[in-house]
């Protein structure tokens, strides 16, 4: 089994990975025609490569109060930091669509963070979006338990299942108005499986590639790597055809996950052959993730809006290629606040200070 180790640099093509999939994030999020074929797959499968990737970066911890104590700090309170944030935003939107907030409406969206963005009638959800960082804490823990454990990888599988079904079933029968549930069910499979394959030690960086035949052998394959990758996603698209036609249910949902299972392979392998390719601004839009995700619906609100009063129009939608833009601009407006928060307010970023860093390495 191959242990961790600390990289002296960043993985490249999971930075490439993870500023592809906020991007899509923030496109799927503008409102545009919600049958488009497009929008489907991308909002289907976009999630379960930035599971995955989270899986495969994940660093085994010895005990629970470990465990608790690292994500949660890295993870809830982020959460409740985001919330926070958007609650003026949502106010105010709130005011100027009803003309009113009662006290009963005004908590509401507080009793549904609290809860994890529940939907009931006393309780809804606030930025929903962020339910990405509860269910993140819960597959860090689990999959600790598991690991600890000496068929930890049987246990991933049995659980898996368990999700799948539990997916299925509340997509059927919608017993759960609950976004955080809906999303840990769908996504911890894809969670398991990148953990499982950083401990099998595949896509592990190479030590030395300084050497011309180690760098013959490497460019070889990511020509392999690339020409997979590109395969893979067009057999992933034609399957969601399949899926999204299929009107047998249980067959539907093992399509779901055969589908996605083939987009995290193909977006793996299409960036693992691009892992010689380095900008800088993917890697700050990576290393800014949490920022945009708890952002970004902010300001398609305040876009949206803006639009709306100078064209005249009531609920805008946007075409595909407004959407690229619209997602592009509102990375590049964030990525100074995420430079400042990178040497300020890490905790925005989920991280602890260098000098809390420093202390809890010593200790």
């Amino acid at each position: 089994m191959c242990n961790f180790v600390t990289m002296k640099e960043r993985i490249n093509w999971i930075d490439w990975v993870k500023a592809t999939c906020m991007t899509v994030v923030v496109l799927c999020h503008c409102p545009q025609q919600e049958d488009a074929f497009h929008l489907q797959y991308l909002a289907s499968v976009i999630l379960s490569s930035f599971f995955f990737v989270s899986g495969y970066l994940k660093k085994p911890l010895a005990t629970n109060g470990a465990t608790l104590k690292k994500y949660g700090y890295a993870l809830l309170i982020p959460y409740l930091i985001y919330n926070v944030i958007y609650y003026p935003y949502w106010f105010a939107k709130f005011y100027i669509e009803h003309g009113a907030v009662s006290l009963t409406d005004g908590l509401k969206p507080i009793v549904g963070t609290l809860l994890l963005q529940l939907n009931t009638d006393f309780s809804c959800e606030l930025n929903g979006v962020t339910w990405f960082l509860p269910a993140l804490f819960l597959m860090h823990w689990i999959t600790d338990i598991c690991n600890r454990r000496k068929y930890g990888w049987l246990l991933m599988l049995i659980l898996s299942l368990i999700c799948i079904i539990l997916y299925g079933a509340n997509k059927f029968y919608h017993f759960a108005p609950f976004i955080t549930f809906h999303g840990f069910v769908r996504c911890l499979c894809f969670f398991f499986l990148g953990n499982l394959f950083r401990k099998s030690g595949i896509f592990m960086e190479q030590e030395d590639d300084t050497i011309e035949a180690d760098f013959k052998i490497s460019y070889l394959d990511h020509k392999i790597y690339l020409l997979i990758g590109i395969v893979t996603l067009i057999l992933s698209i034609l399957l969601f055809d399949w899926h999204i036609n299929e009107s047998n249910f249980p067959l539907h949902i093992i399509l779901f996950y055969v589908v996605n299972f083939f987009s995290v392979s193909g977006i793996v392998y299409l960036f693992r052959g691009l892992d010689k390719l380095r900008f800088r601004i993917i890697t700050v839009i990576s290393e800014g993730t949490m920022i945009v995700f708890g952002l970004h619906r902010i300001l398609i609100g305040i876009i949206d809006f803006a639009a709306e009063k100078l064209l005249h129009i009531e609920d805008i939608t946007y075409n595909w290629y407004e959407t690229v833009l619209i997602a592009v601009a509102i990375e590049a407006a964030l990525i100074p606040l995420i430079t400042v928060c990178r040497r300020k307010y890490p905790i925005m970023l989920g991280k602890r200070p260098s000098s809390q860093k420093a202390l809890s390495i010593a200790a």
